[in-house]
């Protein structure tokens, strides 16, 4: 899931800040401390504590879509991408497998040695 700040977490549970901040003080909410200090939850424990999410609408982003041409021509390099990718890891099994076959060492029959003979040949 996706990491969200203390504020973001407010709008999404629709609680208090000091409800969460007491509730990461009691132990109810776990969370991160980011590199400058600012905390950080991640929104699979706010869907734990505090249950389903409110969603945040984004009105601006809805109208924006991408012509059918434009889809055709982006789907059409994922599939050229994947296939080459699942060729690529068909190539590097075969070289890993050719890697075992050349460093396959036989096991050789030494007879253990019991703890007060190993300064003995």
């Amino acid at each position: 899931m996706a990491w969200v700040t203390v504020r973001q977490a407010t709008e999404l549970t629709e609680k208090a800040r000091s409800s969460l901040y007491r509730d990461m003080a009691k132990g109810r909410v776990s969370y991160r401390t980011e590199a400058d200090g600012g905390r950080v939850v991640d929104t699979s424990e706010l869907i734990r504590v505090y249950g389903e999410l409110r969603l945040i609408e984004t009105h601006d982003r809805d109208g924006l879509r991408l012509p059918d041409e434009t889809e055709k021509t982006v789907s059409e390099a994922l599939i050229a991408e994947i296939k080459a990718l699942r060729e690529e890891v068909a190539g590097l099994r075969q070289e890993m497998q050719a890697m075992r076959l050349l460093e396959h060492k036989t096991e050789t029959a030494e007879t253990p040695r019991r703890w007060w003979q190993w300064g003995k040949r």
